[in-house]
């Protein structure tokens, strides 16, 4: 794809000697908060359904990958190419009533096969994998629809007086049992309270 290509050498222009001194001063650790910033404005673009902002975010986002695997590559740490055939190489392995002859009856049976390959790639723990620097909803979410699928781990329903991190668990099994995202959900709620406070004015 040209506008792959074309992105690949803006880049290694503005890295490259007499590039851009602000872009050859940075770090992947440096990155990090702008690949957190550009993900959530794609985000927004996405919960606001905005056609224009949409592409122009994604490009943001997608850049920022870029820019990561260029200092990643410069630094000797690791190549686009190697994170590209790795990423292909994992859709692979988990896909094989896709790539293989794997007989699948349900989409039920598509996630049983996810989770017993990725248990086969060394997953030792159910939540393992699920990032710590996630929102807390987000993650309380992911353990609980994680704890959910364990025949052996109950979720206890806890007493009244239970402190408010507890209610707090309470209401994300709920939105998991309704198949709601509740970080979704407390974000739209959100913007919808601050879209009145703006057209309050």
């Amino acid at each position: 794809m040209k506008e792959f290509e074309n992105l690949l050498k803006i880049a290694d222009r503005l890295l490259g000697p007499g590039g851009c001194s602000w872009d050859r001063e940075q770090t992947l650790d440096s990155l990090v908060p702008y690949l957190l910033e550009e993900t959530h404005e794609l985000m927004e673009a996405i919960d606001q359904r905005d056609k224009e902002k949409m592409p122009d975010e994604l490009g943001d986002l997608f850049y920022n990958l870029i820019f990561i695997a260029k200092l990643g590559e410069k630094e000797g740490r690791f190549t686009l190419a190697e994170s590209l055939q790795k990423i292909a190489d994992k859709l692979i392995r988990r896909h094989p009533h896709i790539f293989a002859n794997k007989k699948v009856e349900s989409t039920d049976d598509i996630v049983k096969n996810w989770e017993a390959i990725k248990k086969e790639e060394g997953k030792k723990s159910p939540i393992d994998g699920i990032p710590t620097t996630l929102p807390s909803l987000s993650r309380a979410q992911k353990v609980i629809h994680k704890l959910g699928k364990m025949k052996n781990f109950l979720l206890e329903k806890q007493p009244e007086q239970a402190d408010f991190g507890h209610r707090m668990w309470e209401l994300v099994q709920e939105a998991e049992r309704a198949g709601i995202d509740a970080e979704s959900a407390l974000r739209k709620v959100c913007l919808s309270y601050e879209e009145k406070i703006r057209n309050s004015k």
